[in-house]
């Protein structure tokens, strides 16, 4: 499943700090050259969000579980567009049928955001996606493809962005993996 998203920043970016984008002293003395190294964002998963227990309507028991799903491997690489960072990310989600699924479907929705170093959210998107079980299968997996366009201004690199990757909870679902890690 292909999906792309551009986050348009400039506006957003236009407040944040530079900071020194000719990478570290080793770099620069071994890589031959004095051109900028290429730094990428930092993509990881958030913690309380990477996995998700779906209950049937009403159900708290683990016998209502209508499926579980995790936020797998992750996986990318990024390049200096004009005057942008383009961050290619493959993301993995595993799902399981509970014992309540009837639908043979694990339909979630998971969500990329863009933060600079001091945590400030730059863009979020959020995605609609889903895991069948075809036959007799009860564990089944995809893999998204992600495009994410950050803007930058001169003297800035990817690592002074990050990208997180999660599922969309309710606050019972996030209450649910905090009292179950």
């Amino acid at each position: 499943m292909r999906r792309a998203a551009v986050f348009s920043l400039a506006l957003l970016l236009s407040a944040c700090g530079g900071g020194s984008s000719r990478g570290g002293f080793f770099d620069r003395m071994f890589s031959g050259s004095s051109a900028e190294v290429l730094t990428c964002p930092e993509v990881t998963k958030v913690g309380d969000a990477a996995k998700l227990t779906r209950f049937v309507a009403g159900g708290r028991d683990l016998t209502d579980v209508a499926f579980e799903a995790a936020v797998g491997k992750i996986g990318g690489n990024c390049s200096h567009g004009d005057g942008s960072i383009d961050v290619q990310l493959t993301v993995e989600f595993i799902a399981s049928r509970g014992p309540a699924d009837k639908t043979r479907k694990a339909p979630f929705n998971y969500f990329v955001a863009i933060v600079d170093r001091d945590e400030n959210i730059l863009a979020r998107e959020q995605f609609d996606t889903g895991i069948g079980f075809p036959g007799n299968q009860t564990r089944n997996a995809i893999t998204e493809d992600l495009e994410e366009n950050i803007p930058i201004q001169k003297g800035q690199q990817g690592n002074q962005f990050r990208v997180f990757i999660g599922f969309v909870l309710t606050p019972e679902e996030v209450a649910y993996n905090r009292a179950h890690p």
